[in-house]
């Protein structure tokens, strides 16, 4: 078992918050130091409760790290002797284990306990570093090398952060703090470098892959409030969640953006939804006619009569008792469409339905007369927008790079059914 976890829980102003605990003081003692950083650098910049979680976890491997080794990471950074060089290696040996292997290896970890004088002299950097063949018969697992390189830059920023703090505490020993600039510098540099490059060039993308239309038909059939096979409780609930997948189906929004509509997000007469809470940019996307009819009948028949304590928050997606809905309660949702409606895939969810989203957008691109349809560059901007992504980003071009190669790849299935139909007239 891992020395610390990340608990989130929501505040009373109903956003959800994440605390880095560690479990071995105590019954779970928050660190402090992480939760500041998580605090100032995420959490105000209004970056997304998962990254949060995401962040602070990475950050409990480095101090769990630096735990079996006999030190506290923190301690070191902030008035230690800071980090070596050499830490740099096996921190980012460490980081690029999977949290099983994590453990494994902080179980056998010898703590440092000499004092920094009686460590052993490391003449050359290569002299730190371990065996490639000894690594290749290695029995700790490897992380996928893009999450490793994540959680590298994270815990190569949050040193920095703590390079920053201390050497603003340290303008009037101006030689000290010069010297730890030096080194502080080194350090971080050499930890970025060892974040593993991850090229996507040339790959089919098939993490982007969405489900066909035909299914996104038979689970909107499904979802219908009163339908026959519609595989939730009458009432609220089917109307709630059919509300749910409506939105998700017309604006590709993320799940956590729309757990956070509340109800004056939706304009009815306007047919327009404003995302306010995003991991990325706010925005306002269109909704279809029928997604505004399914907002305004579930407001009359339902959520107007829900408690005036849960009305004041706004959230418009509650349980029936005006709770705010978890992450892990709208995932409970399509986790029961895929049991219950018949042919549906076993990877939907709601990102699928995102990932859907841009299929249908990329298909009314090429459905445009030529001389309505927008360049390239163009559609990726537009889709950037209405997908919250930043203007120059690249996400737009990924989903319109796979879309080509789709469309490619049928091209080539027809070419290749027609020249199987020539080979046999010609026999």
């Amino acid at each position: 078992m891992l020395p610390f976890e990340v608990r989130r829980f929501p505040s009373r102003s109903g956003l959800e918050l994440a605390v880095l605990l560690d479990r071995e003081r105590g019954h779970g003692v928050p660190a402090f130091w992480p939760n500041v950083y998580a605090t100032i650098e995420y959490r105000k910049t209004s970056r997304s409760p998962n990254t949060v979680v995401k962040v602070l976890r990475t950050l409990g491997m480095a101090r769990m790290w630096a735990a079996a080794l006999g030190r506290s990471l923190d301690d070191d950074l902030r008035r230690g002797g800071f980090l070596s060089l050499v830490d740099v290696e096996s921190l980012a040996d460490f980081l690029c284990l999977t949290a099983a292997s994590q453990v494994e290896w902080a179980a056998r970890a010898e703590p440092a306990s000499m004092s920094p004088r009686k460590r052993p002299t490391v003449v050359r950097l290569e002299d730190a570093r371990p065996d490639l063949r000894r690594l290749e018969v290695s029995e700790y697992q490897a992380a996928d090398p893009a999450e490793t390189a994540t959680r590298i830059r994270w815990v190569a920023s949050y040193i920095e952060w703590h390079l920053g703090l201390r050497l603003g505490s340290l303008e009037r020993r101006q030689r000290e703090s010069e010297n730890l600039q030096e080194l502080g510098k080194a350090v971080v540099t050499r930890l970025r470098q060892r974040a593993p490059r991850v090229s996507r060039e040339g790959e089919d993308e098939p993490t982007l892959e969405g489900v066909d239309r035909e299914i996104l038909q038979r689970i909107e059939q499904a979802m219908l409030p009163g339908a026959e096979q519609n595989p939730f409780t009458p009432g609220f609930v089917q109307l709630r969640n059919y509300l749910l997948w409506r939105l998700l189906l017309d604006t590709g929004a993320r799940r956590a953006e729309v757990r956070e509509a509340k109800a004056d997000h939706i304009k009815y007469s306007i047919r327009r939804f404003e995302i306010h809470t995003s991991k990325t940019f706010s925005r306002t996307v269109p909704i279809n006619l029928k997604t505004a009819d399914a907002f305004d009948t579930f407001i009359e028949e339902y959520w107007a009569h829900l408690s005036r304590e849960a009305r004041r928050r706004g959230f418009l997606f509650t349980d029936e008792k005006g709770r705010h809905l978890s992450l892990r309660a709208i995932n409970r949702v399509f986790e029961r469409v895929r049991v219950k409606i018949p042919g549906v895939p076993n990877f939907l969810a709601p990102h699928t339905v995102r990932r859907s989203w841009n299929d249908q957008f990329s298909a009314t691109i090429d459905s445009l007369p030529p001389d309505k349809r927008p360049s390239v560059a163009e559609e990726v901007r537009m889709r950037n927008r209405l997908q919250g992504w930043a203007g120059d980003s690249t996400m737009g071009g990924r989903y319109a790079k796979r879309h080509t190669r789709r469309k490619a790849d049928n091209i080539a299935e027809t070419l290749a059914a027609n020249l199987m139909l020539d080979a046999g007239k010609k026999d």
